[in-house]
């Protein structure tokens, strides 16, 4: 199957830079203009405790961010938030792209470590 958006995202700690993970997102199909699109994740499990779910991508005014969840985003808990995941004019993010976000742990309230993300 073809995707319509299929790339790599390098995750890194932002506290210890040599700690990275790569995740791949797809999207089976992403109508030019929209703003809200869900797709697939999966990648080994280091810095987010899942290695694969889905996400839901949201571009409307004031969000731009990718939300990935440990499986299916209806019933699945949030692990990891993407900030700025989008194009400089709006839209899915090229390659080359890059930005911050948060690691969650649902078996652990308390914990929140921060990212950076880039698009290779």
């Amino acid at each position: 199957m073809a995707f319509d958006f299929n790339v790599d995202v390098r995750l890194t700690d932002a506290n210890d830079p040599t700690s990275v993970q790569f995740i791949n997102m797809t999207i089976g199909s992403a109508p030019p203009g929209a703003d809200r699109l869900s797709g697939d994740w999966r990648g080994a499990s280091v810095l987010i405790p899942a290695d694969s779910g889905e996400f839901d991508w949201d571009d409307r005014p004031g969000m731009g961010t990718a939300f990935v969840f440990d499986g299916p985003s209806a019933d699945a808990r949030l692990v990891l938030g993407l900030l700025d995941f989008r194009a400089p004019g709006g839209g899915l993010p090229p390659r080359g792209a890059s930005g911050a976000g948060s690691v969650t742990d649902p078996d652990d309230p308390q914990f929140l470590g921060d990212v950076t993300w880039k698009v290779t």
